[in-house]
């Protein structure tokens, strides 16, 4: 499995948001995007999912351009978007959430295998099972959102903003199931603000500004806060 993105441009409507981005994931890898706000990270995971349409250029996911399929197309490929602040049927058990999730026909067979993996990576769900998504709390209803997408047998995982909005205890306790996750050797493309957490998980980041890669980071020693001041800011303070 590769996923290579070139090119790529796309928006919404008249507004362009990508301008030409490329960028690549290998097998089994994860793959750290991070940059300010509203400079593309989501719209490419959206463009990469089907959800947004692809203006030009190509998202070659295991040797097939898959640029211009639509969503249920992409999921069929293997690829699994959770997206930003992910929300769960309220009324649905967390058991019945999650064996929604395994609803493509690749995954549905192997759902109760799938099932013991979700509940050996986040424990808490297992104990949760018989309790109504509307009650859970935000931790929670993450953990629960990236395990519906567990359950899809991605081949490779999208998430986007996992942390966001938790408190700190509840953020590393997450980081580090989203990193049990990458141990089972499903490739991870993971979008957060708090790059501390992505230097945790993974060993390639690419900083996006302006709807491009402006930064490419293949060793993660390479990145230091100074850097991510300078960048921000403008000025090495």
């Amino acid at each position: 499995m590769r996923l290579d993105v070139s090119n790529l441009r796309s928006g919404y409507g008249r507004v362009e948001v990508l301008h030409g981005l490329s960028f690549s994931v290998d097998s089994g890898t994860a793959v750290g995007l991070f940059g300010p706000n509203g400079h593309g990270k989501t719209t490419l995971l959206r463009t990469i999912s089907g959800l947004v349409p692809a203006t030009t250029g190509k998202i070659v996911f295991d040797g097939k351009d898959i640029a211009g399929a639509n969503a249920e197309a992409v999921v069929d490929c293997g690829i699994v978007h959770v997206a930003q602040a992910s929300t769960l049927f309220p009324r649905m058990t967390v058991l019945e959430a999650l064996t929604l999730g395994a609803y493509r026909k690749a995954a549905w067979p192997h759902r109760r295998t799938s099932l013991k993996k979700v509940f050996s990576i986040f424990p808490r769900l297992a104990e949760r099972r018989s309790q109504h998504c509307r009650t859970l709390s935000g931790g929670e209803r993450q953990m629960a959102a990236i395990g519906v997408g567990l359950m899809g047998m991605p081949r490779l995982l999208m998430l986007d903003e996992p942390t966001l909005g938790l408190a700190p205890k509840i953020r590393q306790e997450l980081a580090r199931q989203i990193g049990l996750v990458a141990q089972t050797g499903v490739s991870l493309i993971v979008v957060d603000q708090d790059v501390d957490l992505l230097l945790g998980l993974c060993p390639r980041l690419y900083l996006i500004e302006k709807g491009i890669v402006a930064l490419d980071i293949q060793d993660r020693n390479e990145l230091k806060h100074q850097d991510i001041i300078q960048r921000y800011f403008g000025s090495a303070a």
